[in-house]
């Protein structure tokens, strides 16, 4: 955006503090609501769409402003590992598998979209924005697909409680 370095740092905090405090209010509406899949998609499509703002334009104040939207996306991370953590309490191995690949996933799309900003594509970083997109979109399929075999599983539990009349409570958290 044309600014040094310590500038720059220091633009960088205001949005992630936003980012960090919708992530409290979200994971809290998030438990409070008892949804996780809605929790996770709207920080997405808000992140989005900063994507998609900062493509649209050069401007330095409008690009900065998308910044704020942009941060919203990490926020989903926070939901969906309670959503994992409360998908899979039946043991603590299958639980901490479970987080261990979800953890790893996001680890492995923080370092690689390190490499999704190289200089050659600057300075609108129309390929990079189009990545970020890319990726949201996925991870908003993922957790689609993720709720609809959940849902599943609880029409099957339903259809054994009835048959052989199990315990009734069993169920996922969709």
């Amino acid at each position: 955006m044309g600014y040094s370095a310590t500038t720059s740092l220091f633009l960088c905090a205001p949005p992630w503090i936003l980012g960090t405090a919708t992530s409290f209010v979200v994971a809290r509406h998030s438990d409070v609501t008892g949804d996780r899949l809605w929790h996770i998609i709207g920080p997405l499509l808000v992140g989005i769409a900063g994507f998609i703002l900062a493509i649209s334009t050069m401007n330095t104040t409008v690009r900065y402003i998308s910044l704020f939207l942009m941060t919203q996306s990490p926020v989903a991370l926070a939901v969906s590992l309670t959503w994992v953590m409360n998908t899979f309490s039946q043991s603590q191995s299958k639980r901490a598998a479970a987080i261990a690949l979800t953890n790893s996933m996001a680890s492995a799309g923080f370092v690689s979209s390190s490499y999704f900003w190289p200089s050659s594509w600057g300075p609108s970083y129309v390929n990079s924005y189009l990545l970020c997109i890319l990726t949201s979109v996925a991870c908003i399929a993922m957790c689609w697909v993720f709720r609809e075999h959940l849902s599943r599983c609880n029409e099957a539990a339903e259809a054994e409680e009835r048959i052989i009349g199990l315990p009734k409570g069993f169920r996922f958290i969709l």
